[in-house]
């Protein structure tokens, strides 16, 4: 390997990408970290393992959450060492060696991972625990979900022989896809969107779905037994696993945080940090590139969600559904299909409520919610739309661009 065989061919490929870097950022073309990475890659192609050197890693992977649940796994693995993580979202192999690259000190990594970038990251980090929280289809870019679980079946056959996977037990997909893992632990990821799950990847069967479980009538394949499970704890939640039951305070409404939660501490178990500690790091991550932290709006406290597919819409759904806090939409124009995966979401949980809705695709997103029976409030503006809730606190449900214009927003002071 480079780091190994040609030492100062690595070294080159890393200078490289550290002037690309800079150069993209002095003239305001982004922060860098891509095209520094990928310079570098194309200099040294065996770059990565050089940056990747001897620490101990996990990688976060899955169709929707990973950003939360990367900055969960490196509050709880940081009990461990200091921790270095692509914070910034650029979770392809560029991206991460620009990260790694810009800590060559920290024995731990928290790295998250595009789907369709598991194997080169995996082979390049040999990592220590490989995070996988849930399977559906990508609308960004038209990846096939097929393909991607073929991708993700012969990584995990490939992963190094002391590789923990933390899988979701209660998607059927991703369960087939890391069956081949040298070792698997099993969480209670939940699976709030079944409707890319139906067919059994092994067999073709149709799957048949309880409350708690799924099975496939046509080769016996079956939920497994989770290992770490999170279960209501009072007001709150914990985690269950070994008999013990830790609890997880975290800042994310709803089920959503502590099965973040729960990934966490398994990756952090995984590592030998200690699950309290671990826990007790968890508590203290607030935000994550502006989803989740509260923004207070005159009587109002907004909390961003950003959603890109049908799981993701669900989700949010569910948050509101289970917590009793009123959801605000805010879409804007995201190509040809920028509105396409809300008409799959199970919108009519909201039945005869009133929800508020923003954003340059306002008119779509009013057709959605009255086919489902939802009484959508037009607002010209984040603002507007929370004044159609009561006071308190409010979800806002945002497509990509939404996302990052809002959060802009809340970030310079100005709703």
């Amino acid at each position: 390997m480079s780091d190994a065989r040609d030492p100062l061919r690595a070294r080159l490929a890393l200078a490289t990408g550290r002037s690309a870097g800079r150069l993209s950022k002095a003239l305001g073309k982004g922060s860098g970290s891509m095209i520094g990475g990928r310079l570098a890659l194309r200099v040294d192609p065996g770059v990565l393992r050089a940056v990747a050197g001897e620490r101990r890693s996990v990688l976060v992977t899955g169709t929707n959450g990973k950003s939360t649940v990367t900055a969960l796994v490196a509050a709880a693995i940081s009990p461990g060492g200091d921790v270095v993580s692509n914070t910034t979202g650029a979770n392809m192999t560029d991206g991460i060696v620009t990260a790694l690259s810009g800590d060559r000190t920290s024995g731990l990594a928290a790295l998250e991972v595009d789907e369709v970038y598991l194997e080169p990251v995996a082979r390049g980090t040999r990592p220590r625990a490989v995070v996988v929280l849930n399977s559906s289809r990508e609308y960004t870019r038209g990846v096939s979900l097929k393909s991607t679980l073929e991708h993700w079946r012969r990584t995990a056959a490939a992963l190094p022989s002391d590789c923990v996977a933390i899988v979701n037990v209660d998607d059927p997909l991703v369960t087939w896809a890391f069956e081949t893992a040298p070792r698997v632990v099993g969480v209670t990821g939940g699976l709030y969107w079944r409707g890319d799950a139906l067919v059994c990847p092994a067999c073709g069967s149709i799957q048949e779905f309880t409350a708690e479980s799924w099975s496939c009538p046509g080769c016996g394949r079956e939920r497994p037994t989770p290992d770490w499970t999170v279960v209501p704890d009072g007001d709150g939640w914990a985690v269950e696993h070994d008999g013990r039951r830790t609890r997880v305070e975290v800042t994310v409404p709803g089920r959503t945080g502590p099965v973040g939660g729960a990934f966490a501490l398994a990756a952090a178990d995984a590592l030998g940090v200690d699950v309290a500690a671990a826990a007790e790091r968890v508590s203290a991550v607030a935000d994550v590139d502006g989803r989740y932290a509260p923004q207070r709006l005159g009587d109002h406290v907004a909390r961003l969600l950003m959603l890109k597919n049908p799981a993701g819409w669900a989700e949010a759904i569910d948050v509101s559904v289970s917590t009793g806090r009123p959801l605000v939409l805010a879409v804007d124009p995201f190509g040809p299909k920028d509105t396409a995966t809300m008409w799959e979401a199970p919108f009519e949980r909201l039945a005869g409520q009133r929800v508020g809705v923003t954003g340059g695709r306002t008119a779509d997103a009013v057709a959605i919610l009255e086919a489902a029976g939802v009484h959508p409030v037009e607002a010209p503006d984040i603002a507007s739309a929370l004044r159609t809730q009561p006071p308190g606190e409010v979800m806002v449900a945002c497509n990509y661009p939404a996302f990052r214009r809002i959060s802009k927003q809340f970030r310079g002071g100005t709703p």
